[in-house]
């Protein structure tokens, strides 16, 4: 983060409000990530629900991280050339963010797509055995006659 900011020449006042929300954005992102890691790392058991729980908050952290930087840059930065080489490295950033989670919604959306189908087939298979049944019961309800 530091060198991003030094894009801005000596201007970064490291006790501006601003520079502050934006080193504590950085480090709950960095903490998220780590816990994540950890937790896999440690060969947890976590479920699936909990990981995707967990990536979209670390996106939505990733997204305000990537406004505050550029909002600071912005800010600190006199010169035009500078501040748009910051503004492409902010927009590359954020179109990593929109394809991470794309990438997600994808994910999610063939999970669905699966457990749909893995629905459907044992409610045919259900529905299969119930036929069966009922054709046997036929049969001895007509043998019993």
């Amino acid at each position: 983060m530091k060198q991003l900011l030094e894009l801005c020449g000596d201007t970064v006042d490291w006790a501006d409000q601003c520079i502050q929300q934006v080193e504590s954005t950085y480090h709950a992102l960095a903490d998220g990530t780590r816990y994540v890691y950890d937790r896999v790392s440690a060969h947890e058991k976590i479920t699936e629900e909990w990981i995707r729980s967990e990536l979209a908050t670390m996106a939505s952290t990733y997204q305000a991280f990537a406004t505050e930087v550029w909002q600071a840059i912005i800010k600190q930065t006199q010169v035009t050339n500078q501040q748009q080489i910051c503004q492409m490295t902010q927009l590359a950033w954020v179109n990593d963010s929109l394809s991470f989670l794309a990438e997600t919604n994808v994910a999610r959306s063939q999970h669905l797509a699966n457990f749909q189908g893995n629905v459907e087939l044992w409610a045919s298979a259900h529905q299969d055995r119930v036929n069966m049944l009922e054709k046997q019961l036929q049969e001895v309800l007509l043998e019993i006659q």
